[in-house]
């Protein structure tokens, strides 16, 4: 008997510091409201003092009950205490991030036998750089390399990219150096497409810089608009590179809606780094998410205070480890990506990591393309959350945490980020809204390549319809999403009669000339 009343004691200290210490952990990763930690706090403590009271009992059972009970306890504590551990880690990697890398290349022709920096400067290559890219950057590199090999770099200037890689060709350099992201963007180029497969990378330079941040008024906490900006690469998501998920969240923690706005990649827009000229929206990212961040204010004449990056080719893992998701789609298409072919029926499918991945990348099966694909990107954002919301993110709760550290970021603190999750917690639940706007197809000089490429000319009357969401939602105004379905509906039968109108006037001046 005295040997269970100090068992029964021990337990009851060792389920203590596991209360205290679930408590402490799940107060720090500021997601939990005041109330409920105080609950807790006392569900806990009660259970300590039950079972210290068992222990003192004279019964040989009651003793032995509160040794059950404690053990059982403090297995549980123990268990909430490691997933409380991971999650924090994931909170404070993914929060609070104000830097990115800027990765610049020395490049070669793919069948150069020079296999190092070293090998190019002893046969005195002439280096190629690009003007367009963060000058800065390219220096720091050119005086690295000089450094380590003790010669002076042969260089000669080009505009852009789209000269340099000419010059390339024709053999008046015989290597280049460049953002990693340049030849991303000159590989969707009718005139080189995919040549990041003819060249071969001799010295890779990684520039890791603090974001500028902006002098503005205090955030709202309550109201605010931030930028989703995904970008599908399989390396890290703090690289600059191009941004191919370009949305808008316009935040109301009053009435708890989110509008998220998508803008097609393709749209035809003045970089904020462009000194007026045009570019592909998704050219921004090249140059750091500042820069998309300064284009899409431009555009929308809004202000963005937060941003969050993802990467979606590293949500291919998230939703593996969740075990799928569920889509909805509003048709039956097939995507084709370098990694395989999807098909996708109308309604409800269930998709892995790799299906979502087609999923989100698919524009040329669709009428509207590049909008589609902003709608289907929207609808994976949210089929994601809601399967982190279910109780199937529990199954493999550490390996999700763990893929979410390499595929979100944002600069947003862990106390910001805990002040919208408590709110939910005692508020409610979101209501997610969406809407991409439009425009039309068009070839036009782009700023970063310095030649002709595909582009989206925006439709103002879709900026102007976003824009008067953005406030409606801002200002507490109610907004249903089977109102914005009902004007993209009458909008896009508008546009079919002035098709159909501007078709038969053509025939009907053909008929009158014949």
């Amino acid at each position: 008997m005295k040997k269970l009343k100090i068992a029964g004691y021990i337990l009851s200290g060792v389920q203590l510091v596991l209360s205290v210490l679930v408590i402490y952990m799940a107060m720090s990763t500021k997601f939990v409201p005041f109330a409920y930690g105080l609950i807790g706090s006392l569900i806990l403590v009660a259970l300590v003092a039950l079972n210290v009271f068992l222990a003192t009992k004279e019964s040989k059972k009651t003793r032995i009950a509160g040794i059950i009970t404690s053990s059982v306890l403090i297995i549980i504590l123990a268990i909430a205490s490691y997933y409380l551990y991971v999650t924090n880690k994931a909170i404070d990697d993914v929060t609070g991030v104000k830097t990115e890398i800027e990765e610049i290349n020395v490049y070669v022709a793919k069948e150069d036998e020079v296999s190092s920096i070293n090998e190019a400067v002893e046969k005195n290559y002439v280096f190629g750089l690009c003007l367009t890219d963060d000058q800065s950057h390219i220096y720091e590199t050119i005086k690295e390399i000089q450094n380590d090999t003790g010669s002076t770099l042969q260089t000669k200037d080009y505009e852009t990219i789209f000269d340099l890689v000419k010059g390339f060709e024709a053999g008046e350099i015989q290597s280049f150096i460049t953002n990693a992201g340049n030849l991303l963007a000159l590989d969707s180029s009718e005139d080189y497409k995919d040549y990041s497969t003819k060249v071969k990378i001799i010295m890779e330079n990684t520039i890791e810089e603090e974001i500028e941040e902006k002098q503005e008024s205090k955030i709202d906490d309550d109201h605010f608009c931030m930028y989703f900006s995904g970008i599908d690469t399989f390396g890290s998501v703090t690289v600059k590179s191009r941004s191919d998920v370009n949305i808008i969240g316009v935040i109301n923690n009053e009435t708890k809606q989110v509008l998220l706005i998508s803008t097609p990649r393709d749209y035809y827009v003045e970089l904020s780094t462009s000194n007026g000229k045009k570019d592909k929206l998704t050219h921004a990212g090249i140059y750091g998410i500042d820069a998309s961040m300064d284009t899409l204010e431009k555009l929308y004449d809004v202000q963005l205070s937060h941003y969050v990056r993802l990467n979606f080719s590293g949500f291919q893992d998230i939703i593996d480890q969740l075990g799928g998701i569920d889509v909805n789609s509003e048709y039956a298409f097939t995507s084709v990506t370098a990694e395989g072919t999807y098909s996708f029926s109308k309604g409800v499918n269930h998709l892995n990591g790799a299906q979502a991945l087609g999923y989100a990348r698919a524009r040329y099966a669709f009428k509207d393309g590049d909008r589609q694909r902003g709608r289907n990107q929207m609808q994976l954002i949210k089929a994601t959350i809601e399967k982190l919301e279910s109780s199937d993110m529990l199954k493999n709760y550490s390996n999700v945490m763990d893929q979410m550290e390499g595929s979100f970021q944002t600069d947003m603190s862990k106390d910001e980020v805990g002040y919208l999750v408590k709110s939910t917690l005692e508020n409610g639940d979101w209501e997610v809204l969406t809407y991409s706007v439009g425009g039309d197809d068009a070839t036009k000089v782009c700023y970063s390549l310095g030649t002709e490429a595909y582009v989206m000319i925006p439709n103002q009357d879709d900026i102007n319809y976003a824009n008067e969401l953005i406030d409606r939602v801002l200002g507490n105004e109610d907004v249903t999403q089977d109102e914005i379905n009902t004007y993209i509906e009458t909008k896009d039968s508008e546009d079919l009669i002035d098709e159909e109108s501007v078709q038969l006037d053509e025939e009907l001046e053909d008929s009158t000339e014949d």
